[in-house]
């Protein structure tokens, strides 16, 4: 028995959907495939950000001799 190799796992109607039907349903129930990688996109911009001020806020201390 193979496994299947997509990660996108979707539950729908107490079934668990694997590959195109995942990737299907995922998509529609965002509101279509613009929308859903509209959406990635701008989290992915968010956690950038985050991660981004994070480091610029850490104290930036220099050693004196």
């Amino acid at each position: 028995m193979s496994q299947n190799k997509c990660s996108l796992k979707v539950v729908k109607d107490g079934r668990v959907l694997h590959g195109t039907a995942a990737i299907l349903h995922a998509t529609s129930r965002d509101g279509g495939y613009d929308a859903y990688m509209a959406n990635f996109a701008q989290k992915v911009v968010e956690h950038t950000m985050e991660e981004h001020l994070r480091e610029e806020r850490k104290p930036k201390l220099s050693r004196v001799k």
